[in-house]
């Protein structure tokens, strides 16, 4: 079996929509909303992509964008931006 030609993923948070998409298929990958039901949004900036920049994945793959309109509406098909998980608080010793 063939090892899948890995490339790198590409910086594309603060980039406008239309040049993230163009930028992600210069890296060879695929930027794509969210909602994979809806079509790709060309305006407003990236504000969060997974996988994160620098990260390898196959050529061909998809890269998540997260879009936000200029004057801070949503954008990018639904879905929130991604938050970092936290750990869960813990009880304190003895509480029950």
């Amino acid at each position: 079996m063939k090892t899948p030609d890995l490339v790198l993923v590409p910086a594309l948070v603060g980039l406008g929509a239309a040049q993230a998409h163009e930028v992600a298929m210069a890296a060879r990958v695929v930027a794509v909303d969210p909602d994979p039901d809806t079509p790709p949004t060309l305006t407003g900036t990236v504000v969060a992509q997974r996988p994160e920049p620098g990260n390898r994945i196959p050529a061909g793959d998809a890269v998540t964008v997260w879009i936000e309109d200029a004057d801070g509406g949503g954008g990018g098909g639904g879905g929130g931006v991604p938050q970092p998980e936290s750990p869960s608080p813990k009880d304190p010793a003895g509480v029950k």
